[in-house]
């Protein structure tokens, strides 16, 4: 080996060619040359990934049950952007912990781009916050592909609360700390930390008595035993017509459509005052950046149907659809937002 070597170099003193690449300059020259072939080759090693992408059906995972608006919603995405990619979004529903086992099984999946999570608030931007012992990172082990909407939510009171706006709420509560009570789905939810938030934006200490979902806490309003509920626009649409209850604020950062008339909490005195109860799709860590450009294509183009617009709009949603950049910025926001406001109330998961 050694003479091999010894040979070669003596053979090289005598070349021309190898004198130039033993000097610097001819060395750079050729470690240039070569990254510039492998970059060629890599990008067009991309290019046909990107064509060929996808080659098979690719699941979509959804935390929730068959039947509800979530799933309905997949459904109609999945299908749209199926036109699209020229392969079928299957819909596998894995259900638990609020969202956390579909959202891990999609961050634990190949980062091939053939498994999405069709990830919510719950296992994005709150459940992580509250269980730092939780086997996944949104931030860290999912990587974003459009923030594709928000679930609008309106703050509604029972018929005879003496209180119609979000200024006569908080007057309420300075006068009677711990005594105006808010029902919602659940310990830890979007509607739980919306009041939460509140309480530490206005200075007041709003009671949270949770339900097993929204109708329970709706009902309990009607009869006059609590005050409050942070709620889905889709809930509590019937019930605001029939004068049942009555709608104080949206905690959007703009009106509902379905609610036009209803102003939002920031528009009531409190700016700044956001919540984004949303639905993005995320894929596993890894996939690569040209599949995930094909994967946010083929969902612009669903997002932008009359079908889903009209469609979303019915269900009380309001359609985003951005890039993969700007949704990464919108959850490292929320992830920010969240760990102030559960950190300062003393939460955890229960």
């Amino acid at each position: 080996m050694r003479a091999a070597f010894t040979g070669y170099f003596g053979l090289c003193a005598y070349e021309p060619r190898c004198q130039l690449l033993s000097s610097g300059a001819g060395l750079r020259h050729a470690v240039v040359a070569a990254l510039t072939v492998f970059v060629t080759s890599l990008t067009f090693a991309q290019a046909a990934i990107a064509q060929s992408f996808p080659l098979k059906p690719i699941r979509l995972v959804v935390p929730f049950a068959g039947g509800g608006v979530t799933d309905v919603m997949a459904r109609l995405v999945g299908g749209e952007m199926a036109k699209h990619l020229g392969q079928p979004l299957v819909i596998d529903n894995r259900l638990g912990a609020g969202g956390a086992i579909a959202a891990e099984f999609v961050a634990k999946a190949p980062a091939d781009g053939y498994t999405l999570c069709f990830c919510t608030t719950g296992p994005m931007a709150l459940i992580p916050i509250l269980d730092p012992k939780l086997p996944y990172n949104p931030l860290r082990d999912l990587v974003p592909i459009s923030h594709l909407h928000n679930v609008d939510n309106v703050i509604i009171a029972r018929a005879d609360l003496p209180a119609n706006t979000i200024a006569q709420v908080v007057a309420l509560a300075q006068a009677s700390p711990d005594k105006i009570t808010y029902g919602t789905p659940g310990i830890g939810g979007p509607q739980h930390l919306s009041g939460e938030l509140m309480n530490s934006m206005a200075g007041i200490r709003l009671l949270h008595v949770p339900f097993k979902g929204e109708a329970p806490s709706i009902t309990d309003l009607m009869g006059g035993q609590i005050d409050l509920v942070f709620a889905s626009v889709l809930a509590a649409m019937p019930h605001i017509k029939s004068g049942k209850v009555k709608a104080i604020a949206v905690p959007h950062r703009t009106r509902a459509k379905l609610l036009p008339q209803v102003p939002t909490v920031a528009e009531s005195g409190y700016p700044g005052y956001e919540i984004s109860n949303f639905v993005g799709i995320n894929a596993p860590v890894g996939t690569p950046a040209i599949v995930i450009d094909r994967l946010y294509a083929a969902v612009a183009v669903a997002i932008s149907t009359t079908a889903v617009q009209e469609r979303m709009i019915s269900e009380g949603l309001t359609p985003v659809g951005s890039r993969p950049e700007a949704y990464a910025d919108f959850l490292r926001s929320e992830h920010d937002k969240w760990t102030r406001v559960i950190k300062q109330a003393g939460l955890t998961r229960q």
